[in-house]
This record gives C-alpha cells, sequence and structure tokens, in this order.
C-alpha cells in the first residue's frame, strides 16, 4: 500500500510538505505541489478519480453531508432523497459527481471535514442539524458549500420561510375554528425557532393566549417519538383538537396511534404534516401539510454550489424557494 511517506521519497521532500501540498496550502511553491501531485498520480495513492482530477489540478467529487442525528439515516427519508435526486441529476449534467461524507477516513474513524479533504472534495452540500459541532466544523472551514434550511452567514443557503409557512398552517387551522392545538415542534434548531414564531404570531393575530402546553418538543422524522408524544397528548385531561406536526413522516405515523384511542382523523381530531412528501397523499386521510418544492431546491442547492465551486469569489446568498399549504383531508373543523 503506498503512503504518503513513499510520496515523500519519491519527490525529495518531508511527508509534512506532501500533506501541506494535499492540503493546497499556499506556502507551497507551485513548482513543488505539481511534483507531489504528479507522483500521487502515477503510483496511484488515491482513488483513481481524484487521481485524474489532481493531474488536472481540480477535483470534480460533490461531498453530501446529512446529519440528522446518530439514530436517523438520511437515505430512509423521502425529503432527503427526494430534493437529491435532483440535486445529482443537475450535478451529473455539469461533470461532477457525488461522494456521502462519513467519518470514515483511510479506513479509520475521522471527522466529517477529515473526510471531505482526504477525498480531495471540491464543494459540500450540507443537510441536517448545523448546530452539531462537526457540522460547524465544515461550515468555518474553506470548502465551498451550500445547506438546506441553514440559517446564517457562513455559506449560502436554500430553503422555504420557515416562519411565514407555519404561521400560514396554523392560521388555517384556527380559521376551521380550533382553538385547543398542540405543535409539536422538532429539536431545538434555528429554523424550529423560527417555526414556533409562525406559530405564536398566528395565535396572536387571531386574539389568542398562547399557553406552553401549545407546544410539545418532539423530535424530526423520529416516527416512534411522535407516536409516544401523541399518546400522551391524547390521555391529556385537555385533549386538543388539532395536532400539527414537525413533518410529513410523524404525521402519518400518528394515525395508528389516533385510531387506537378509537378517534378518526379529522372527524375527532385534525393533523398536519410539513414538507408535502409523496406519502402525505397516499395515506388516507390526505394530510394538509407545507408542501415544499423539493425538485427546485435540489436543482437550485445544485446550481449554487457550482457558483461557489466555479466562482471563488461569489458572494454568499439566501435563496428562497416558495412553499404552499397543500389542502388535505386531515383537517375540518373540530366536532362541537
Amino acid at each position: 500500500m503506498v503512503t504518503i511517506y513513499d510520496i515523500a521519497k519519491k519527490c525529495g521532500v518531508s511527508p509534512s510538505t506532501v500533506s501541506k501540498a494535499v492540503n493546497d496550502y499556499p506556502m507551497i511553491p507551485e513548482a513543488t505541489k505539481d511534483k507531489i501531485y504528479a507522483a500521487m498520480a502515477e503510483l496511484d495513492y488515491v482513488p483513481n478519480v481524484s487521481a485524474r482530477s489532481l493531474s488536472k489540478r481540480k477535483s470534480h467529487i460533490i461531498g453530501v453531508l446529512a446529519y440528522f442525528g446518530r439514530q436517523i439515516s438520511p437515505f430512509k427519508h423521502p425529503l432527503f432523497t427526494e430534493m437529491l435526486d435532483s440535486f445529482q441529476t443537475a450535478i451529473n449534467a455539469a461533470g461532477y459527481e457525488l461522494l456521502l461524507i462519513s467519518h470514515n477516513v483511510a479506513g479509520q474513524k475521522g471527522s466529517f471535514l477529515k473526510n471531505a479533504i482526504s477525498n480531495d472534495v471540491a464543494g459540500v452540500v450540507l443537510f441536517g442539524n448545523f448546530e452539531h459541532p462537526e457540522m460547524k466544523e465544515i461550515l468555518n472551514s474553506s470548502i465551498p458549500k451550500v445547506a438546506f434550511d441553514y440559517v446564517g452567514n457562513l455559506c449560502t443557503n436554500v430553503s422555504s420561510q420557515s416562519k411565514r409557512d407555519m404561521r400560514d398552517l396554523t392560521k388555517y387551522l384556527l380559521s376551521l375554528g380550533h382553538r385547543n392545538v398542540v405543535f409539536i415542534h422538532g429539536e431545538d434548531s434555528i429554523v424550529t425557532r423560527l417555526r414556533i414564531e409562525g406559530f405564536k404570531e398566528a395565535l396572536e393575530d387571531a386574539g389568542l393566549p398562547f399557553q406552553e402546553s401549545m407546544l410539545v418538543e418532539g423530535r424530526y422524522l423520529d416516527t416512534e417519538s411522535a407516536k409516544n408524544l401523541t399518546e400522551k397528548i391524547l390521555n391529556s385531561d385537555n385533549r386538543p383538537t388539532a395536532i400539527l406536526y414537525p413533518d410529513d413522516s410523524t404525521a402519518v405515523a400518528s394515525l395508528e396511534t389516533i385510531s387506537s384511542f378509537g378517534l378518526s382523523c379529522p372527524r375527532d381530531i385534525s393533523i398536519t404534516g410539513y414538507d408535502g412528501l409523496n406519502i402525505s397523499q397516499i395515506v388516507t386521510p390526505h394530510l394538509t401539510t407545507v408542501r415544499q418544492d423539493l425538485a427546485g431546491t435540489g436543482a437550485a442547492l445544485a446550481r449554487k454550489l457550482i457558483e461557489q465551486i466555479e466562482k471563488p469569489n461569489a458572494s454568499i446568498e439566501n435563496l428562497i424557494i416558495p412553499a404552499s399549504i397543500l389542502l388535505g383531508t386531515s383537517t375540518d373543523k373540530p366536532k362541537k
């Protein structure tokens, strides 16, 4: 197996110089970098796709980093897969290939950032929990990047308007006559806080006092947690007439729990989701939900990431892809 020491010996430089050249340190002379890259390609020190890009001094690998928590695989969630489908189509059309960023670095456990660097990615698309330390490490790196539903100034973001969309969804429920509503929100994040603000704004606009019992902390995509929380809510003395869920998957999962109580949706209780996944319109009743333009979002993420890669001085943007309220049959006027 070829090592960094073999490259150093062949080029007549130190191993640290090879390492710095791989990471494109500016203090390493361009002639030295060219010599090292040529040796790496010749000795097949890196995977062939990277070796070819090294000879051209440009990588064509796009890293995909999706972190929703250690217990949740993004590839089991339609929101991620539907968005990634259009992202990949646009990326491939531009001559780039995708690589999943993990903790595996040369067969050993490393960080997301080390994995991205070791695979010589040209850029990274980010999904999930941006509060996680390793996600923050990527955000603070010099690697070109774009993110979905990120709020901040470290990279270009593509998203819908979480606060406005949640406000509009809540307003719709209130327009039906619901006054006793509960919002099961996801774990704490900037996006979650924006949705809570939208929920509270809708109550205020309707002249309804906010009560802490109207908010219940859950987890995005965690269907088992949603079922347990739904059971507790339905067992409460002040059972609500409507429940808003953090995403379509948890809303769909809750239907089983509602039925186990001998209740019917929407006759006894109305529910809403968020995302507008295909599954939301396959189940009975069809979900009332916020429908995000997942294909449009994926294509926009690809377009903006390619721009960041090919135009290093491109400005950071906050691109909004409009969402809409999809009215299903999971909501109705509350029983009198």
